[in-house]
């Protein structure tokens, strides 16, 4: 009986030992999460975004549920490095966490104007209207205004293509970045 006593208090030991290890690394995890948020957090106000994005996704590897504060913070990081794509990909993430998340919503439709996806954006305006707060309402009136302008840009864009296709290639009359001024000494 006694030999019984000893192994059933060494069990206790352990399981009670075994917790309390469990319970310290979902804490540590949990601490980690959350400093490398507020890390994110700071390169995005700085404009790191590089940096805010490996911090981004260091907090989203130590949790162990999805986190719409690291999906908006991986988002607006691919944002800032120019990954329109992915960006999109993690707001879309977002809106699937928090339905009736604005913002969200907000970024998907200038993400689909700026990919010239129309019908995408059309989408995310009648799903800003649909939240019916005052919020999801100014966001749908610029995105629909914004839409309005950027459908206008396209169809005189056609037609100037159409007239003199060469006149796109002219800076400032398409998207496409400026290319910095050459030296004289660069040009030799």
């Amino acid at each position: 009986m006694k030999n019984h006593a000893g192994k059933l208090m060494t069990w206790i030991v352990v399981a009670v030992s075994s917790a309390l290890l469990v319970c310290a690394a979902y804490f540590a995890m949990g601490a980690v999460r959350e400093r490398s948020i507020l890390e994110g957090e700071a390169r995005l106000a700085s404009e790191n975004y590089k940096d805010a994005y490996e911090a981004f996704k260091k907090a989203d590897k130590f949790s162990l549920r999805p986190d719409i504060r690291v999906v908006k913070g991986i988002a607006a990081s691919c944002l800032g490095l120019e990954d329109c794509d992915a960006a999109r990909k993690y707001y879309e993430r977002a809106v699937k966490l928090v339905p009736n998340d604005a913002e969200s919503h907000y970024r998907i439709g200038l993400l689909c104007l700026r990919a010239n996806d129309y019908g995408a954006a059309d989408n995310e305006i009648e799903a800003l209207r649909a939240l019916n707060t005052e919020e999801s309402m100014r966001y749908a009136d610029s995105l629909a205004k914004k839409r309005q302008a950027g459908a206008v840009k396209g169809f005189f864009m056609d037609i100037l293509k159409k007239i003199a296709p060469n006149l796109s290639e002219i800076p400032g009359l398409n998207d496409k970045p400026v290319p910095p001024a050459q030296s004289e000494d660069e040009e030799m």
